[in-house]
């Protein structure tokens, strides 16, 4: 073999090696080292449970850890006392750098009474009032089980709307949101529905402060003076 042909073969060889070397470092920094932000093509998908049952997609974003976490509480906006057991936590970047995370479980039926003492499903949809988040929790009685999620919106914030129909892909029809927009874009109304557990609605001093458009759909205007001094000081009149 000629000498041209022996430094052309060595360089074919230098050059699939140094592909290899680059493609397995770049695997090890990858999993050494989190990605400081999402690219426009990442997602994270989290199969809540293992069983197809409910399946969580963060679009444009970029997964940096995934953990089991003890078990523990949570309170809800209109005053419900949650836990979640055999829980992992999901954390994540979007595409500005902002971090997020999420937990999600699936758990026993007999551990949430209040969504599962009927044939249907049934679910819980609210604000977490002990940390910045949103809360799902539903009920699926032919898989026996409870599934549930909590996003976080501390960094990265999520509608009501967004976590049901666009993260967790739900139907729109079956599921009605317990928060929605009228008017203006920035004020919400609790609207709930009567055949799901997220209809329960907090005590009324509670609600004029944590939703006023709720406390005059639910409660007759006029008749408390601190809730209505209050209101008005708020620019409700």
């Amino acid at each position: 073999m000629s000498k041209v042909k022996q430094v052309a073969v060595l360089l074919v060889v230098f050059f699939v090696a140094l592909l290899l070397i680059s493609f397995i470092a770049g695997s090890l920094i990858n999993l050494l080292v989190p990605p400081s932000q999402a690219v426009y093509s990442d997602k994270v998908v989290e199969d809540i449970g293992g069983d197809n049952a409910l399946i969580a997609t963060f679009k444009s974003c970029a997964k940096v850890s995934d953990q089991s976490i003890p078990d523990g509480n949570f309170i809800t906006n209109l005053g419900q006392n949650l836990g979640w057991k055999n829980a992992k936590n999901i954390s994540y970047v979007d595409t500005y750098g902002e971090k997020g995370f999420i937990i999600v479980w699936k758990d026993s039926p007999q551990n949430y009474p209040s969504i599962s003492n009927n044939s249907g499903v049934s679910y819980i949809s609210d604000v977490v009032s002990s940390m910045d988040g949103r809360c799902f929790l539903v009920h699926y009685p032919e898989k026996n089980a409870v599934y549930g999620i909590i996003v976080s919106t501390d960094n990265i914030d999520y509608s009501e709307s967004e976590l049901l129909y666009d993260i967790l892909g739900l139907n729109r029809s079956e599921f009605t949101l317990t928060y929605a927009q009228t008017g203006s874009s920035s004020s919400t109304y609790y609207s709930g529905g009567s055949s799901h557990y997220h209809t329960v609605v907090p005590d009324r001093y509670t609600l004029s402060r944590t939703d006023p458009g709720a406390y005059y759909d639910h409660y007759e205007y006029g008749d408390n003076y601190a809730i209505d001094d209050y209101l008005e000081s708020e620019g409700y009149d």
